[in-house]
């Protein structure tokens, strides 16, 4: 902690007007001969953050870096791609079929990412009235019921009694609400959360229903668990276009993704300091530590977003300038080694050698 600037204090009297002091014994008569010396100075040290303080510089530097998006080019492809189909919804007839579009990878792939890029685009639009809801992002209920699919949708549209009555009268409620807030495109994320097979039937065939009837275009997205809800559907498969693939990066392609890996990592350390967030660049893109950083998180978006975020709130807390080394290899272990989804720390390594 910085020491504050030492405060003044009046030395002892001499000269003359100590002459008057008439010291009583010998070791007082000795030191009357020597010059007086000065006092120590006080050490003030600088008053601590409160605990209020300290999480509101954590909180709201691990807020803004939360908010840093930055597209891959996969994301970029699969986000032109559902904006295609929404314009195509909006120019067939109405009770027109419409289309789907499939997403489904492991997590971390960036999927939710997209769904957020394209609302924003969207919603950021001149003349869009702010009360409309023109991309619906849906998060499927875990409960993963049929039934859970119409009260999910009704939650993303903002209404309070979304579990209210059986699971046709809710959709009937669906059907009002996509109109009146002027639904262009639903996003059903989590699509995984139907378990049960007898759920995916049910389920696959009201999604079905929704894009024979032409209500709206939907993108479905979920984890690769979600596969058998096609698998088992055909006619729900018939109507959704070829998946596209968000990837994880792999390390070993030296002149594809490792590439594009260093550079996203290059943006996310920019934008972290353009943002005020950390004071200095912290070197993400160095070739050695960009390779380890893909290696740790398995080439997974969501899980370097992760490493960096326990990184970032220790920085904060101690208020370094930068991300350092140490503190990225730290981060690893407490989310990935102990997690178990890599067996060895790849930055500690390289550090030892």
């Amino acid at each position: 902690m910085p020491r504050s600037k030492p405060h003044d204090t009046p030395a002892a009297p001499i000269g003359a007007q100590a002459a008057k002091i008439q010291p009583r014994h010998s070791a007082e008569k000795a030191a009357a001969g020597r010059p007086a010396q000065p006092p120590l100075p006080a050490i003030v040290e600088a008053s601590p953050l409160k605990p209020s303080e300290l999480a509101e510089r954590v909180g709201s530097g691990m807020a803004a870096f939360e908010n840093i998006i930055i597209p891959t080019a996969a994301q970029n492809t699969a986000v032109r791609q559902m904006d295609s189909l929404r314009i195509m919804g909006l120019k067939q007839p109405e009770g027109q079929q419409r289309r789907a579009y499939r997403y489904l990878h492991q997590s971390g792939t960036g999927k939710s990412t997209c769904a957020k890029i394209l609302r924003n685009f969207v919603e950021g639009q001149n003349g869009r009235d702010p009360a409309m809801k023109p991309v619906l992002h849906v998060t499927l209920s875990t409960t993963g019921t049929p039934k859970s699919l119409a009260s999910s949708i009704l939650d993303a549209l903002g209404d309070n009694y979304s579990t209210r009555g059986e699971a046709e009268l809710l959709l009937r409620r669906v059907r009002v609400a996509l109109k009146e807030l002027g639904v262009e495109i639903v996003i059903i994320d989590e699509l995984n959360h139907f378990r049960l097979k007898s759920m995916q039937k049910d389920a696959a065939n009201t999604i079905k229903n929704i894009l024979s009837l032409g209500w709206v275009p939907v993108v479905l997205m979920g984890t690769t668990d979600a596969q058998s809800l096609f698998a088992d559907n055909r006619e729900l498969k018939n109507r959704c276009a070829p998946q596209v693939v968000l990837s994880p990066y792999d390390y070993r392609e030296e002149k594809g993704d490792l590439p594009a890996w260093t550079q996203l990592l290059g943006r996310l350390d920019e934008e972290m300091v353009k943002r005020g967030i950390l004071r200095v660049r912290s070197g993400l893109a160095e070739p050695g530590l960009a390779e380890d950083l893909c290696r740790a998180s398995n080439g997974l978006i969501g899980e370097l977003h992760n490493i960096l975020l326990a990184a970032l709130e220790q920085v904060l807390l101690a208020d370094e300038p930068g991300i350092s080394h140490q503190r990225l290899v730290d981060a690893v272990d407490a989310w990935c080694i102990q997690d178990g989804t890599i067996d060895q720390n790849y930055l500690k390594l390289r550090k030892a050698r």
